[in-house]
Formats: structure tokens, sequence, C-alpha cells
């Protein structure tokens, strides 16, 4: 029971902490909402092409746009563990009774909270714009699931790398590193068909693209259970180590 306590204060005040930052928070949901609406009309006339998965180019982004907002959103959640290193707070938390593993968990589901609510507007405007999804509502509430498995799981590697650097500059240097190659080489802006056989290779191991393509069957397609479930299971497996990893470079980095 203390295990869960720890982690649900630590949950709240991450929270609380969030909230006095709402700048941070718009500024993430501000700019995937610039890139539905320019792309959107910069490719519109891709929906035209034969063998296009469907007629709107907006109906087939969204759903990138979606997982994008996810990925920029939980890729920089590091960045307030290196502001409690260098205020040394996470020292004083360390050496209260509180479990690490109730520290990690905290700040990762603490993320996805606002992810959440960036993705229900994303789908939101979306609507308006005239991209609906084929499950409904039903489906949507599937690709908030999807979503929140991969940015625990991105989460959990920008707080593992956090702890590894404890600085910001070399941390801002690899998640901006990471990030563009990693909404490049997924299907989040272009079909699989229209990949280069290297990027369509490369997207196979690359987590974002099971999440672009759970939630674009859910909003084109429908209910691919097989497909699903698969990718389910695959994104599960990767924020449970990513979580794992973060806990374990507490012990790795004992400097802290």
């Amino acid at each position: 029971m203390n295990y869960l306590s720890d982690t649900w204060y630590l949950f709240v005040r991450q929270i609380r902490l969030q909230l006095r930052m709402p700048v941070w928070i718009f500024m993430n949901l501000i700019q995937p909402i610039i890139w539905l609406v320019l792309f959107s009309q910069l490719f519109e006339s891709l929906g035209n092409m034969p063998g296009f998965p469907t007629g709107s180019y907006l109906q087939f982004f969204a759903p990138g746009v979606v997982v994008m907002t996810a990925l920029f959103g939980s890729a920089w959640s590091g960045m307030g563990l290196i502001r409690e290193i260098d205020t040394g707070i996470l020292t004083k938390m360390l050496a209260t009774p509180v479990s690490r593993v109730s520290i990690i968990l905290s700040k990762v589901l603490a993320t996805v909270v606002p992810l959440v609510v960036q993705v229900l507007i994303i789908f939101l405007i979306a609507w308006i714009m005239g991209a609906s999804p084929a499950t409904g509502a039903g489906g949507i509430l599937l690709s908030i699931f999807f979503v929140i498995l991969m940015g625990l799981g991105l989460a959990g590697l920008s707080h593992a790398l956090a702890i590894l650097f404890q600085k910001a500059e070399p941390l801002i240097a690899v998640v901006s590193f990471l990030t563009l190659p990693l909404m490049f080489l997924s299907s989040s802006m272009m079909p699989i068909q229209m990949l280069p056989d290297w990027i369509d290779t490369a997207r196979r191991f690359n987590p974002i693209d099971y999440t672009v393509e759970s939630v674009r069957t859910l909003f084109i397609s429908g209910y691919d259970w097989h497909l699903l479930i698969v990718n389910m299971v695959i994104l599960a497996i990767f924020a449970a180590v990513m979580i794992i990893l973060a806990t374990m470079m507490f012990r790795i980095r004992e400097n802290i």
C-alpha cells in the first residue's frame, strides 16, 4: 500500500507542477495543430492519387498528427527531472523511504495526462475539418490507449536519459536527434506503399509506427483485432522495458 500511495502522491505533485506551466502544454499542442492544418492542405492532392488509402489526405494524416503530438510531448518529459536534479529536489527525495519505482512511475504517468487532453483536442479539430473515425467513439478511446502505451515508453526513455546525463544540454541534443527520425521513419505522413524500401524496413523497428498503424486502422478501416492486439503487446513491452530501464538508471547513477 505504501508503494501505491507513494506513486499517487507523487503523481498528484507532478500534475500540479504541470498546471503551473500552461505555456508548456499549449506549445506542445499548437505545433501539431499547425501540422494538421498546413500539411493536410499542402498534400491534399495526394488523396486523389490511385492506390492512396483514402480519398482525403486529412483523413489519412490525422492519426499521424495524434501520434506526433504524443511523441513530442513524452520525449521531452525528462526535462522536468533535470530541473529537479539541478535544484536538489531529487536528491532529497531519494533520501526518503519512497521507492525509486514510485518516483519514475509517478512521472511517466503524469506525462500521459496532458497527452490524453491534447489527443482529444486534435481529434476534435480533425472532425471539424472534415475527418471522422470509422470506429466512432470506441475507436477514439482505443486510440488513446495506444497513445498512452507509446507515451509511457517514450517518457520512460526520456527519464532514463535524464538520469544518465543529469544535464539539460546533452538531453536536448539526444532528444532532438531522436524525435524527427522517429517521426519520418514511420508511416505517419506517407502510406507504406509510397515509402522507400529502406524506410519501410526501418519503420518495423520503430515503436512510433506501431502506434500510427493502430490509430490509423481504427480511424480509416475499422477493428482489425489481429493487428491491434499484436501492436498492443509490442507497445506494452516497449513501455515496460523503458520504465524498468529508467528505474535501473538510479542504481547505475548513484551519485545523483
